[in-house]
């Protein structure tokens, strides 16, 4: 029983993790891109290394998962439950984005997005890391709303980094590297996972 259980959350660690290596592909380079100096396009160089990289160990970890014995027994209320609290919250996000993006776009404070967007998707993870029992989400969902936040009150508006505002840049480089650091977390948990239940199978 407890390596079916290790199975289904093995699967869901890796994959969460290959999520978030998704999203942090997506943040940085953008900014990167956006700083558009000669530097930042090494560092994208040395970024499209590393997280390629990472993409390929969540893809055999996420290999290794399923290939655990499958669970014949029924999945218990809770685990029944998670695929509809998270349709919830992913939902009151999808509605968070829409109300915040609205306002900024009545008001014409452009620079806000990428810092109000991230704050909203750092608030959607305190659930997320008890709908699947990873507290490590507290600690991303907690950054996810300091950087945003310590951007616009410690970094001048007209501030630039490179050919960009900071206010654009700087917020998603922070949750990049953020989101990449608890991706390798939920790799490390996962690969434990499946190391452990292949031996006690032996």
């Amino acid at each position: 029983m407890k390596t079916y259980a290790s199975r289904r959350r093995t699967i869901g660690l890796a994959g969460g993790a290959l999520w978030l290596i998704a999203i942090s592909i997506v943040f940085i380079t953008w900014s990167l891109l956006a700083i558009a100096t000669p530097m930042a396009r090494q560092i994208l160089l040395v970024t499209f290394v590393l997280l390629g990289a990472l993409v390929a160990s969540s893809v055999v970890v996420l290999r290794g998962a399923l290939g655990l014995p499958v669970s014949t027994t029924p999945r218990s209320p809770e685990e029944l439950q998670i695929g509809r609290r998270f349709a919830w919250v992913f939902g009151a996000e999808m509605v968070a984005f829409a109300v915040v993006n609205s306002i900024i776009v009545v008001s014409g404070d452009y620079p806000l997005i990428p810092s109000l967007n991230l704050i909203v998707v750092g608030i959607h993870f305190f659930p997320l890391a008890r709908i699947f029992r990873v507290p490590r989400y507290n600690i991303m969902g907690l950054l996810f709303c300091a950087i945003p936040i310590v951007t616009l009150l410690a970094i001048s508006k007209e501030m630039m980094v490179g050919e960009t505002l900071a206010w654009y840049v700087v917020p998603g480089l922070g949750c990049g590297l953020v989101a990449s650091l608890t991706a390798v977390a939920g790799l490390r948990e996962a690969w434990r996972c499946v190391s452990e239940s292949r031996s006690s199978d032996v």
